[in-house]
């Protein structure tokens, strides 16, 4: 990964910073403070500065490098896309993850970043088949991970298929967050059908289902049907979504979460 600092001048700090950043992928503030003896404030307006350059992304507890450790480029450009949007939703789901929860994180965008806003204390279990999500774990020293395998897919960065099913099928969560690409006429959209059988896994084997969506994504189509609103339990948006699909989703007795 290559981080540009052309933009301005940094001090010697926020340049060790960036240099550790390029070699770990995340870092809390805790660690920071202690490295550089400084205040966790000092640590904060620091990496707030390099967020403010883009040569930074100030998460929950910490700071994560832009690309981080794990993503293709194809991935981390999504990533970057409506991202204030996408951290937004990510914070209000978390702050639905109760301490030692179970919780599974499907592929995607959204959901990864559920995974960067999860703070360095969770003593839960993770759940998940995402490449960049299991990369985040790794700094999660106090969670359990259970990485579900299968093949491969490098543009959407997860594993997929026969394999993973069977994986999930013998596993239970408290929370199943499921990332979407459409959602119209009272249904969720996917881009594509192979992904299907998997997403469709992750859902039954959780208590309650969670959908993660950005406001660009609604009264939208893609290309295969995921599942009708009744299947989920929490729409998670990050703004009011059009009349009809709010009414469809109250029908569907969808509980609608805007985070603000």
């Amino acid at each position: 990964m290559s981080i540009s600092r052309e933009e301005a001048p940094l001090t010697p700090r926020q340049r060790t910073i960036l240099d550790e950043l390029e070699r770990r992928g995340f870092i809390s503030t805790t660690d920071l403070a202690e490295t550089f003896s400084v205040s966790d404030m000092t640590v904060r307006r620091d990496t707030r500065q390099l967020s403010q350059r883009g040569l930074v992304r100030v998460v929950h507890g910490g700071v994560s490098a832009v690309n981080g450790a794990g993503q293709n480029a194809d991935f981390a450009a999504r990533v970057r896309e409506d991202a204030d949007a996408k951290q937004r939703v990510a914070r209000a789901c978390v702050s639905l993850i109760r301490e030692r929860d179970a919780i599974i994180l499907d592929a995607g965008t959204t959901t990864y970043q559920i995974a960067q806003e999860l703070p360095a204390s969770f003593a839960g279990t993770i759940i998940t088949h995402s490449a960049p999500a299991i990369q985040r774990c790794l700094q999660l020293t106090s969670a359990r991970t259970i990485c579900l395998g299968g093949e491969l897919l490098l543009d959407s960065q997860a594993f997929n298929g026969d394999m993973t099913v069977a994986a999930v099928a013998g596993l239970r969560a408290k929370t199943a967050f499921i990332g979407v690409s459409g959602i119209h006429d009272e249904a969720f959209y996917i881009e594509r059908d192979i992904e299907r059988a998997t997403k469709i896994a992750l859902m039954n084997s959780a208590e309650q289902v969670v959908v993660v969506a950005t406001q660009q994504k609604m009264l939208r189509y893609a290309l295969a049907r995921l599942a009708g609103f009744e299947a989920a339990d929490i729409l998670v948006t990050d703004a009011p979504p059009p009349r009809e699909i709010e009414a469809a989703l109250r029908a569907a007795s969808v509980k609608l979460i805007v985070a603000r």
